[in-house]
């Protein structure tokens, strides 16, 4: 009933601690999707050693790097169950995550079903638990769209990832086309089904491991251009649905993205004051102004 789908790239050191969470759930009609977005350490090793003891699962092996935003798709489009969940390749699953999301799902019909999170320090040192949002059951139309949509435009209500949910395979029928994000892929996966849920589950449950850690040592240059690419369709959502409460609540959220653009670059000497000028005032087929 689930189809659970993993984009891979370079995750060697993580990645059998991920898939193997995901064989020993206790939920176990599962449709494993492994998706090999060209990783040139051993990770196409580890997914085909897997494959070759587990029939569940599927091996999308891509010979070009795309992008996780591309695998995730590539994975939705070759997903055949009720059911999808995503796991990023270097987190892992409790061992009762899939079972407890399934029968909420099936328990409340929600659009998706969420669980909670928990921070983890390289091997498994747990740093912090984290509920990802206050708000725990049931949210229905029409309070879903009116006061929880705006979580996506910089308000931290509902959290913008897409992994540790449970999506009814029914709602991402027709998923939201990659447009070559590099950062916020998960935002503008969000920003584009919100409007069409009729209701959400949140579960207080924590049953995704969230690996982080390590240093920025330089210069993020897709900050600055995918985030205005995202500023650009949340004007759009904003005029579509006419929800004018998220208008100035992107607008500082712009203002902080370029503050921390410019704080990088000046931290790792990146790029020269032109640069600087050129990037703030245009980004692609995406010019915008403050006003």
């Amino acid at each position: 009933m689930i189809s659970v789908i993993i984009p891979v790239y370079n995750t060697a050191k993580f990645l059998f601690t991920c898939i193997k969470s995901i064989i020993d759930q206790t939920y176990q009609d599962l449709e494993i999707i492994l998706v090999n977005d060209a990783s040139t350490d051993n990770s196409i090793q580890i997914c085909n050693t897997f494959r070759e003891k587990d029939n569940r699962i599927v091996l999308i092996d891509k010979q070009q790097n795309e992008g996780v935003e591309k695998a995730r798709y590539d994975g939705i489009l070759t997903a055949t169950r009720n059911y999808i969940c995503f796991v990023d390749s270097d987190d892992w699953l409790e061992k009762d995550t899939l079972k407890r999301m399934y029968e909420k799902a099936v328990e409340t019909d929600a659009d998706y079903v969420e669980v909670g999170m928990q921070r983890v320090l390289d091997r498994h040192k747990i740093i912090k638990k984290k509920v990802h949002s206050t708000i725990k059951g049931l949210i229905t139309q029409p309070q879903l769209f009116d006061s929880y949509y705006i979580s996506f435009f910089g308000v931290n209500i509902l959290s913008v990832n897409i992994w540790g949910k449970l999506y009814k395979s029914s709602i991402l029928q027709n998923p939201p086309q990659p447009i070559g994000l590099a950062m916020g892929e998960d935002l503008y996966f969000n920003l584009e089904i919100f409007p069409h849920l009729q209701k959400i589950y949140i579960d207080d449950y924590i049953g995704y491991n969230y690996r982080f850690g390590g240093m920025t040592t330089q210069y993020n240059k897709n900050l600055l251009p995918n985030l205005k690419v995202l500023y650009s369709i949340k004007k759009r959502k904003i005029e579509k649905y006419k929800y004018d409460k998220a208008s100035e609540y992107i607008r500082i959220e712009l203002k902080n993205i370029l503050i921390s653009d410019i704080k990088q670059r000046i931290l790792f000497k990146y790029g020269s004051k032109e640069d600087v000028i050129n990037q703030i005032t245009y980004s692609g087929a995406y010019p915008f102004t403050f006003r």
